[in-house]
């Protein structure tokens, strides 16, 4: 009788070892996928060895959840992810964990916005937008490769300038600026690429949507969605229709891009490697009037835990908590080339290199992607229109904003 309760004990003592928690993180596919298998996937089992993290992406995450299905710690964009689904009830609050005040203290407060009064997002990796130039381009066209344009009037001279550049060998015209107009048709994400230059129409105080993300905004006079449409009109006089040649074919005098995921193009830029400072230079986006402010966006990936039960919540906290540790959180933004969010390593020797110090100053005057749960259906709407105002030319600016305006209101009200 002794040796069967022995027996007994020994496989349930075996048996409660080997059962773990099971955790999902869903990332989007690519590097992130890769750094998560790499670094963060054994590092928090080896510091949790009762748990099993399961790495997945977010390819199947729409379908996931139209079944109800959902992921324990999604690292989703800034912007109206967080409202959408904090709005579906399957946010927790991350303000409710132990621990959330002292990691928010060492956060810059500009991306700890709230959703409805609660904090449902952590920021993981930050990026903002500037504009890269060519200054070789710009020197051959007589500008001075060492002042970029301040002003869109002086960027309007610029892009002509340039675009009147003689053909290069290989027949390849010259073009003042590009503007990814390939992404028009692929949903409202790309107005990430453009709100920070219409953010430099209206000082950074108007979005697509009030404050409550009820009623769109973007058609009154103040904001400047039709002067924005205008002067885009004008610039792309001076683009390519498409992105097929590129800023590193060296045939683009400016690009508005993200910092800093780009950089490792410059090596395949044509004929030889470019270098930051020499061939590349990185300034502000234009503003109307000289000495105003020039805005950007704070755009990255923001760390949500979906609803469970409160032990695998607080174990999805563990691992945001493991994300943001300083040394931990610098090895995940070298290799998915991003920007701090921790206070501590915005001052790093890392990011005070010359292609990635103006971004990191440009955080400052950057304003937080929209968080509205309607967002995505009015940003398609405006991009609709924006196509057919200033790329094809078929509606003047103002008839395109009105008519924009008129279908985002009807959506809403439905």
């Amino acid at each position: 009788m002794i040796l069967k309760w022995i027996v007994l004990f020994l496989v349930a003592v075996s048996s409660t070892a080997i059962a773990k928690d099971k955790l999902e993180f869903m990332v989007s596919s690519g590097d992130q996928m890769a750094f998560a298998n790499e670094w963060i996937k054994p590092e928090f089992e080896r510091r949790y060895p009762d748990v099993e993290l399961v790495v997945t992406n977010d390819g199947n995450l729409e379908t996931r959840m139209a079944a109800g299905d959902y992921p324990n710690v999604y690292a989703g964009i800034f912007g109206y992810m967080v409202p959408r689904y904090a709005r579906l009830g399957r946010l927790s609050y991350l303000d409710d964990f132990e621990g959330f005040e002292a990691l928010q203290e060492k956060i810059a407060p500009q991306f700890m916005a709230q959703n409805f009064g609660r904090h449902y997002f952590i920021p993981w990796l930050a990026t903002t937008q500037m504009m890269i130039y060519n200054k070789a381009l710009f020197e051959e066209a007589g500008l001075d490769p060492n002042t970029p344009p301040e002003t869109w009037d002086e960027l309007l001279v610029a892009a002509e300038k340039i675009s009147a550049l003689p053909a290069r060998s290989n027949g390849s015209r010259v073009h003042g600026i590009a503007l990814w107009n390939d992404a028009l048709a692929t949903g409202g994400w790309y107005w990430n690429m453009l709100a920070p230059l219409y953010y430099n129409f209206n000082d950074g105080e108007y979005q697509l949507l009030n404050r409550w993300g009820t009623h769109p905004v973007f058609d009154q006079e103040e904001a400047g969605m039709v002067a924005f449409f205008d002067t885009m009109k004008q610039v792309q006089r001076f683009a390519p229709l498409t992105m097929e040649q590129n800023f590193f074919s060296r045939t683009i005098g400016m690009w508005p891009q993200y910092g800093v995921s780009w950089n490792a193009n410059l090596q395949d830029a044509a004929d030889r490697p470019m270098v930051i400072g020499e061939d590349v230079g990185i300034a502000p986006l234009p503003v109307r009037e000289k000495g105003d402010i020039a805005y950007s966006n704070l755009d990255g990936r923001a760390l949500m835990v979906f609803k469970n039960t409160r032990h695998i919540e607080q174990r999805s906290w563990q691992l945001i908590e493991m994300l943001m540790e300083e040394s931990f959180n610098l090895k995940a933004l070298k290799a998915l080339q991003s920007l701090p969010t921790l206070v501590s390593l915005q001052a790093h020797e890392y990011f005070q290199q010359p292609e990635i110090r103006p971004f990191v100053k440009q955080l400052e005057h950057a304003v937080m992607n929209e968080s509205s749960a309607a967002v995505g259906e009015v940003s398609s709407i405006i991009l609709s229109y924006y196509s057919q105002a200033v790329v094809m030319g078929r509606m003047t600016p103002q008839e395109a904003v009105n008519a924009a305006a008129e279908e985002a209101k009807q959506i809403m009200r439905n």
